[in-house]
């Protein structure tokens, strides 16, 4: 086997200036480093990338764990992903289907070595199941929790839920339906208790628990709750999703049916996604960019001993032609 001794010496140089060309680190002028190259080229050499990692004690390798890959994974994921290449990092994905021991499987990545670092998108087991994890390496989420074995770089719901409340009562919508996620989610639980606020701050305007809807995360969702308002003979005349792909989805399907947005029903989502530019749709934006970045920026920290500061989380109102 060809060894980074045999390449030296085909080469005429030192074995840490081909260890300099191999890791890429270090000043080696270009002739020198086309003769090194030219050498391992004749000589078949490939370097050895596993041991180089054991002796840096890092695969430079973080695992981005989630339950499958759609157009929200997919945001997150390109401004992770952006930021550890900016470090020299790669990501890997691991889908695991919402399948407990697929995830378990995933965590152990870092158990064995293969992975410096874990971030949650989605999961399926519960926070007691995975903090053991932690003493393997660190970990990561933009899910609220409060825990110092994992970080979370997460958005105050309450906050931007009640914002959006409070915008679509000065457009003066005064019936609004609620299109909420995971009944479990801790993000879903403080939009609830800011939705139950928002109504005892105006006991002037009807909470419709018709209209309240949690557990929306299935397929067509948006066009379900689009079928039904046109169906409906008390209809709220705004519509607030948690998500901006299924506002979107909504808005096609009330196209189809004649409704007008936002004429006949205002439209509103959540996360300033590429897709609420694309049909105009009024929503919040949490920064899902800085979220992804304080995250990464995190285990890198860890990893690295280095001093971390998270960036500051707005969350800020994007004003379109989906509501008056």
């Amino acid at each position: 086997m060809t060894t980074i001794i045999d390449v030296a010496k085909k080469a005429g140089v030192s074995k840490s200036t081909v260890s300099r060309v191999v890791s890429n680190k270090g000043y080696v002028s270009q002739e020198t480093r086309q003769k090194i190259e030219k050498a391992m080229h004749e000589l078949g050499y490939i370097p050895n990338m596993l041991a180089r990692n054991l002796q840096s004690g890092l695969t430079k390798t973080i695992a981005f764990i989630s339950h499958d890959f759609n157009q929200h994974t997919s945001i997150f994921l390109n401004a992770f992903t952006k930021t550890a290449l900016n470090h020299d990092f790669y990501v890997n994905l691991y889908v695991t289907g919402g399948d407990k021991d697929k995830e378990l499987d995933a965590l152990n990545l870092m158990k064995y070595k293969q992975v410096d670092a874990i971030f949650i998108f989605t999961r399926s087991n519960s926070w007691d199941k995975i903090i053991p994890f932690k003493k393997f390496g660190p970990i990561s989420t933009w899910h609220r929790i409060d825990s110092p074995d994992i970080y979370s770089s997460y958005v105050n719901q309450y906050e931007s839920y009640l914002m959006s409340l409070e915008f679509l009562l000065t457009r003066d919508y005064q019936s609004i339906g609620h299109i909420l996620g995971d009944e479990n989610n801790k993000n879903t639980i403080a939009r609830i208790k800011a939705l139950n606020h928002f109504y005892d701050y105006h006991p002037e305007l009807k909470k419709d628990c018709d209209w309240i809807f949690v557990n929306s995360s299935h397929l067509n969702t948006g066009r379900d709750i689009a079928k039904k308002w046109a169906s409906s003979i008390h209809k709220p005349d705004a519509l607030v999703f948690y998500t901006d792909f299924i506002a979107a989805e909504c808005i096609s399907e009330l196209q189809l049916l004649g409704i007008k947005v936002p004429e006949d029903l205002g439209i509103m989502g959540f996360d300033n996604s590429t897709i609420s530019e694309i049909v105009h749709l009024t929503t919040v934006d949490c920064h899902l960019e800085t979220q992804a970045l304080n995250c990464f920026n995190y285990l890198h920290s860890q990893l690295k001993q280095l001093d971390f500061k998270p960036k500051d989380i707005t969350q800020d109102l994007v004003i379109r032609s989906s509501t008056k």
